[in-house]
Protein backbone atom coordinates (compact mmCIF):
# COMPACT_ATOMS: atom_id res chain seq x y z
CA UNK A 1 0.00 0.00 0.00
CA UNK A 2 1.38 3.32 -0.82
CA UNK A 3 2.80 5.67 2.01
CA UNK A 4 0.48 8.71 1.03
CA UNK A 5 -1.11 10.43 3.80
CA UNK A 6 -5.00 10.25 3.71
CA UNK A 7 -8.11 8.52 4.28
CA UNK A 8 -7.84 5.49 2.08
CA UNK A 9 -10.45 6.19 -0.67
CA UNK A 10 -9.08 9.79 -1.30
CA UNK A 11 -7.98 10.68 -4.89
CA UNK A 12 -3.91 10.62 -5.35
CA UNK A 13 -3.15 13.80 -7.74
CA UNK A 14 0.51 13.37 -7.21
CA UNK A 15 2.49 13.08 -10.09
CA UNK A 16 5.10 11.93 -8.84
CA UNK A 17 4.34 8.81 -7.44
CA UNK A 18 4.60 5.81 -9.47
CA UNK A 19 3.66 2.52 -9.23
CA UNK A 20 6.42 0.00 -8.39
CA UNK A 21 6.35 -1.55 -11.71
CA UNK A 22 9.47 -3.41 -13.56
CA UNK A 23 8.51 -1.40 -17.01
CA UNK A 24 8.99 1.94 -14.71
CA UNK A 25 11.31 1.63 -12.81
CA UNK A 26 13.91 0.62 -16.24
CA UNK A 27 14.96 3.79 -17.91
CA UNK A 28 13.98 3.75 -21.41
CA UNK A 29 11.56 0.47 -21.75
CA UNK A 30 8.54 1.52 -22.88
CA UNK A 31 5.75 0.48 -20.62
CA UNK A 32 3.67 -2.89 -20.35
CA UNK A 33 -0.04 -1.23 -19.41
CA UNK A 34 -1.31 -4.87 -18.34
CA UNK A 35 1.90 -4.95 -15.61
CA UNK A 36 1.25 -2.00 -14.46
CA UNK A 37 -2.61 -1.85 -13.27
CA UNK A 38 -1.55 -5.90 -11.86
CA UNK A 39 1.23 -3.55 -9.75
CA UNK A 40 -1.13 -1.47 -8.97
CA UNK A 41 -3.59 -3.85 -7.76
CA UNK A 42 -0.81 -5.81 -5.46
CA UNK A 43 0.22 -2.68 -3.92
CA UNK A 44 -2.45 -0.96 -3.15
CA UNK A 45 -5.28 -4.03 -1.93
CA UNK A 46 -6.86 -3.73 1.31
CA UNK A 47 -7.58 -7.03 2.66
CA UNK A 48 -11.03 -7.20 4.40
CA UNK A 49 -13.25 -10.18 5.18
CA UNK A 50 -15.72 -9.45 2.61
CA UNK A 51 -13.04 -8.98 -0.43
CA UNK A 52 -9.35 -10.90 1.27
CA UNK A 53 -6.77 -10.35 -1.09
CA UNK A 54 -6.52 -12.42 -4.26
CA UNK A 55 -4.28 -14.07 -6.52
CA UNK A 56 -3.35 -11.16 -9.02
CA UNK A 57 -1.69 -12.30 -12.43
CA UNK A 58 -1.55 -10.89 -15.67
CA UNK A 59 -2.97 -12.70 -18.76
CA UNK A 60 -1.05 -16.06 -20.00
CA UNK A 61 1.62 -15.82 -17.44
CA UNK A 62 2.20 -19.63 -16.16
CA UNK A 63 0.61 -19.57 -12.75
CA UNK A 64 -1.47 -22.67 -11.84
CA UNK A 65 -3.62 -21.46 -8.70
CA UNK A 66 -6.36 -23.35 -6.66
CA UNK A 67 -9.61 -21.75 -6.74
CA UNK A 68 -10.84 -23.29 -3.84
CA UNK A 69 -7.52 -21.71 -2.10
CA UNK A 70 -8.04 -18.32 -3.20
CA UNK A 71 -9.89 -15.70 -5.39
CA UNK A 72 -8.24 -14.86 -9.04
CA UNK A 73 -8.18 -11.41 -10.61
CA UNK A 74 -6.16 -11.81 -13.90
CA UNK A 75 -5.18 -8.50 -15.99
CA UNK A 76 -6.03 -8.37 -19.87
CA UNK A 77 -5.01 -5.75 -22.66
CA UNK A 78 -7.48 -5.87 -25.76
CA UNK A 79 -5.50 -3.48 -28.03
CA UNK A 80 -3.07 -0.49 -27.45
CA UNK A 81 -4.13 2.65 -29.63
CA UNK A 82 -2.34 5.41 -30.72
CA UNK A 83 -3.88 8.27 -32.66
CA UNK A 84 -0.95 10.98 -34.19
CA UNK A 85 -2.05 14.18 -33.76
CA UNK A 86 -1.00 17.79 -33.82
CA UNK A 87 0.23 20.17 -36.77
CA UNK A 88 2.83 17.84 -37.74
CA UNK A 89 2.07 14.51 -35.98
CA UNK A 90 4.39 15.32 -33.48
CA UNK A 91 2.27 14.19 -30.78
CA UNK A 92 -0.10 11.11 -29.80
CA UNK A 93 -3.52 10.18 -28.16
CA UNK A 94 -2.85 7.15 -26.54
CA UNK A 95 -5.13 4.47 -25.46
CA UNK A 96 -5.37 1.50 -23.63
CA UNK A 97 -8.51 -0.90 -23.32
CA UNK A 98 -7.69 -3.38 -20.37
CA UNK A 99 -10.32 -6.77 -18.86
CA UNK A 100 -9.92 -7.15 -15.42
CA UNK A 101 -11.46 -10.84 -15.12
CA UNK A 102 -12.22 -11.53 -11.28
CA UNK A 103 -12.84 -15.00 -10.71
CA UNK A 104 -14.32 -16.58 -7.28
CA UNK A 105 -16.07 -20.11 -6.02
CA UNK A 106 -17.42 -18.16 -3.10
CA UNK A 107 -20.18 -16.59 -3.77
CA UNK A 108 -21.91 -13.36 -5.62
CA UNK A 109 -21.42 -11.13 -2.45
CA UNK A 110 -17.64 -12.01 -3.01
CA UNK A 111 -17.53 -11.32 -6.50
CA UNK A 112 -19.18 -7.59 -5.97
CA UNK A 113 -16.88 -7.28 -3.11
CA UNK A 114 -13.84 -7.46 -4.93
CA UNK A 115 -14.63 -5.73 -8.04
CA UNK A 116 -15.53 -2.90 -5.10
CA UNK A 117 -11.90 -3.11 -4.16
CA UNK A 118 -10.85 -2.72 -7.69
CA UNK A 119 -13.18 -0.06 -8.44
CA UNK A 120 -12.12 1.77 -5.52
CA UNK A 121 -8.44 1.41 -6.53
CA UNK A 122 -8.56 2.87 -9.90
CA UNK A 123 -10.93 5.42 -8.60
CA UNK A 124 -8.55 6.61 -6.35
CA UNK A 125 -5.65 6.60 -8.72
CA UNK A 126 -8.03 7.96 -11.39
CA UNK A 127 -5.88 10.98 -12.40
CA UNK A 128 -2.09 9.88 -11.39
CA UNK A 129 -1.36 6.50 -12.69
CA UNK A 130 1.88 7.37 -14.51
CA UNK A 131 2.30 7.17 -17.52
CA UNK A 132 -0.83 7.72 -18.46
CA UNK A 133 -3.28 10.69 -17.25
CA UNK A 134 -5.99 9.18 -16.25
CA UNK A 135 -8.07 5.25 -15.65
CA UNK A 136 -11.42 5.14 -16.86
CA UNK A 137 -13.86 2.40 -15.50
CA UNK A 138 -16.19 1.66 -18.28
CA UNK A 139 -18.31 -1.49 -15.99
CA UNK A 140 -18.64 -4.68 -14.94
CA UNK A 141 -20.64 -7.44 -16.02
CA UNK A 142 -20.84 -10.40 -13.91
CA UNK A 143 -21.79 -14.10 -15.20
CA UNK A 144 -23.13 -16.50 -12.90
CA UNK A 145 -21.98 -19.81 -14.74
CA UNK A 146 -23.00 -22.06 -12.62
CA UNK A 147 -23.23 -23.54 -8.67
CA UNK A 148 -20.28 -22.00 -6.76
CA UNK A 149 -18.58 -20.51 -9.71
CA UNK A 150 -18.69 -16.92 -9.94
CA UNK A 151 -16.87 -14.66 -11.99
CA UNK A 152 -17.32 -10.99 -14.23
CA UNK A 153 -14.96 -8.93 -16.70
CA UNK A 154 -14.54 -5.45 -15.85
CA UNK A 155 -13.86 -3.06 -18.68
CA UNK A 156 -11.21 -0.04 -17.89
CA UNK A 157 -9.11 2.34 -19.97
CA UNK A 158 -6.01 4.04 -19.91
CA UNK A 159 -5.02 6.67 -21.90
CA UNK A 160 -3.02 9.82 -22.31
CA UNK A 161 -3.17 12.61 -24.56
CA UNK A 162 -0.46 14.64 -26.40
CA UNK A 163 2.64 12.29 -25.88
CA UNK A 164 5.48 13.80 -27.71
CA UNK A 165 6.23 10.87 -29.89
CA UNK A 166 10.14 11.30 -30.11
CA UNK A 167 10.19 11.30 -26.31
CA UNK A 168 10.75 8.47 -23.87
CA UNK A 169 7.29 7.82 -22.37
CA UNK A 170 8.91 6.48 -18.63
CA UNK A 171 11.83 9.11 -18.55
CA UNK A 172 10.99 11.63 -20.50
CA UNK A 173 14.27 11.92 -22.27
CA UNK A 174 14.55 12.99 -26.02
CA UNK A 175 15.08 9.54 -27.59
CA UNK A 176 18.24 9.66 -29.45
CA UNK A 177 18.91 9.55 -33.40
CA UNK A 178 21.33 6.21 -34.25
CA UNK A 179 22.17 7.09 -37.59
CA UNK A 180 25.37 9.42 -37.70
CA UNK A 181 25.12 9.59 -41.52
CA UNK A 182 22.13 11.37 -41.29
CA UNK A 183 22.30 13.00 -38.08
CA UNK A 184 26.15 13.49 -37.35
CA UNK A 185 25.10 15.53 -33.98
CA UNK A 186 23.34 12.74 -32.68
CA UNK A 187 19.83 14.49 -32.84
Amino acid sequence: MSDLQGPPDSQIRDDQYVVQSRSLLIAGAEPVPDEIVRDLLLQEWIATDVAPRPTIIVQDDKVQGNMKASDHVVVAVENYQEQPVGYRHEFADVEVPLTVHIYTVDSRTRLWSLMAECRRIFYRWMLALQPFHVIYFDGFQPDYTGVNNFQGIMRIRLTAGAVPIFLRHTSGEPAPNTDPELFPQGL
